[in-house]
């Protein structure tokens, strides 16, 4: 860890179809790197204070998904540039696969939710993490993990 941090996040609003499951963020850590989870957020900008709320998963994926959009993650802090950055960050895709979920919560669609990890905390992948949203009504959401590598 050279303390590179960076931020994924949607690079606009992502409309969530009533009933349907979404992945917001997949991030893909080569074989040979370790990346630090250091926080993640979801926020949504929905209208109606009776409605459901919306279930949040934070996940291990073991396989690829399709029709995911690449996108260039924001440095916060560090020496390098995100070009140089070796996770692969992507970004919506209705194709889900999740293996292990790290994290679940059921977040108002009026409000949103950010979780940070304190120092040694932090959640440690090899792999590939998602940020998987599903909502009972239609709603925008935009979301960001931070991570260092």
């Amino acid at each position: 860890m050279a303390g590179n941090i960076f931020v994924a996040n949607t690079t606009a609003e992502s409309l969530l179809a009533s009933s349907s499951e979404k992945t917001l963020i997949r991030l893909t850590a080569p074989s040979s790197h370790t990346v630090l989870i250091k926080e993640w957020g979801i926020f949504f900008d929905g209208v109606s204070v009776t409605a459901e709320p919306v279930l949040v998963k934070f996940c291990v994926d073991t396989t690829a998904e399709t029709g995911m959009t690449t996108h260039t993650p924001i440095k916060r802090a560090g020496r390098i540039t995100a070009s140089q950055c070796v996770v692969q960050t992507l970004g919506t895709s209705s194709a889900i696969n999740s293996s292990g979920i790290y994290a679940i919560r059921e977040v108002h669609p009026q409000s949103g939710y950010q979780e940070k990890f304190s120092f040694g905390d932090e959640i440690e992948i090899t792999g590939t993490m998602s940020l998987h949203v599903s909502s009972p009504s239609s709603v925008n959401v935009i979301a960001e993990i931070v991570y260092s590598e």
